[in-house]
């Protein structure tokens, strides 16, 4: 018998509008409240280990304290959420761990896996390979992860997901200058991102220079030389680094 392509059994979405989708069926709408859409989106980044049932309760009553009745209403929260989910399972007692049926996809995993295969063909100048990754992992990356929860844990996780997406541009854009002209633009923007989220780190300025010399831009390229040389000075009071310093003497020399 063929196989015939569906959606995936379980899709969750925790990077832009938080989405949660059953057999292709949106039922996000189906959890009761924030407290459980953050529950699943808290078991949904841990899938790899359990988490401890305490654990839970004090990031879904954060930043307030649990109160007496917290562990019971949370055993009800957990007994909807696990209803809503199926067939995903959540398992355990004392720590809980979330089991999605094979094919599922969770975007924010997705996108973590991309990266590590890019920055891995990266390494080993496999820049096709790293391109299509890291692309990958950019369509995912480039939209906000939780931005519909304002809590302590999201917020921490949102920080990581920054510099995660920090990483997927900067390889994307190294991977587009190995690939040539075709890709130089794509380097450029990766390498205008960088700057504007990270104005004080040399990565994305170096990319920027780089990009511009590809394209037989000396003049742009020193340009933003010396556009980073002033943030450095005027910011933390330092020179470039002697890597950025080199790429410098290319472009005079």
């Amino acid at each position: 018998m063929a196989e015939t392509d569906g959606p995936p059994p379980v899709r969750v979405q925790l990077h832009g509008r938080f989405a949660l989708a059953v057999e292709g069926r949106g039922v996000e709408h189906l959890l009761p409240g924030r407290r459980a859409r953050l529950l699943v989106a808290v078991l949904a980044l841990s899938q790899r280990c359990a988490v401890e049932r305490s654990t839970l309760i004090d990031v879904l009553w954060s930043p307030a304290r649990p109160g007496e009745g917290a562990s019971g209403t949370f055993s009800a929260l957990l007994s909807k959420v696990r209803t809503v989910l199926a067939p995903a399972e959540i398992r355990g007692r004392r720590s809980l761990q979330l089991v999605l049926p094979p094919g599922s996809i969770v975007d924010a995993v997705v996108a973590a896996g991309a990266l590590h295969a890019a920055e891995s063909a990266a390494a080993h100048a496999d820049w096709p390979r790293a391109w299509t990754d890291a692309l990958t992992a950019l369509f995912v990356t480039q939209r906000g992860l939780l931005g519909d929860f304002d809590d302590p844990w999201s917020e921490e996780r949102r920080q990581e997901a920054a510099h995660q997406h920090r990483r997927v541009l900067a390889c994307y854009g190294e991977a587009c200058l190995h690939l040539g002209p075709g890709e130089l633009a794509g380097a450029e923007r990766s390498a205008r991102a960088l700057v504007a989220l990270d104005p004080l780190s040399e990565t994305g300025y170096r990319l920027l220079m780089r990009a511009h010399l590809a394209q037989d831009d000396r003049a742009a390229a020193l340009a933003v030389y010396e556009q980073m040389r002033r943030a450095l000075r005027e910011q933390l009071g330092v020179l470039p680094s002697p890597t950025t310093q080199e790429l410098h003497a290319e472009l005079l020399g």
